[in-house]
């Protein structure tokens, strides 16, 4: 009876092809053949809309950050923190 499971789970198991570099590679070939490039132009556009992006990303985040640390320090300001009072011991 194991032998029996045993060939039937063999039997289910593809078999392992060995590996050919010269196949793959020529198969690899025939794929980026079929597929599609951008223009140069498209290109260009793109990059620069994705360098505009980050630029305006970038600004965006400064000046989120300014906002928050003046109201922090603001906050600071009317709470009394950060402030440091020397009493001087006689």
């Amino acid at each position: 009876m194991a032998k029996e499971l045993e060939k039937k789970a063999a039997a289910g198991k593809p078999a392992r092809k060995k590996l050919n570099i010269k196949q793959y590679l020529k198969e690899m070939w025939g794929e980026v053949k079929k597929l599609t490039w951008l223009s140069v132009g498209d290109l260009v556009k793109h990059t620069a809309m994705v360098f505009v992006v980050v630029l305006v990303m970038s600004a965006v985040i400064w000046l989120l950050d300014l906002g928050f640390s003046a109201g922090v320090k603001g906050l600071a300001t009317i709470t009394g923190a950060g402030t440091s009072q020397s009493e001087t011991v006689e």
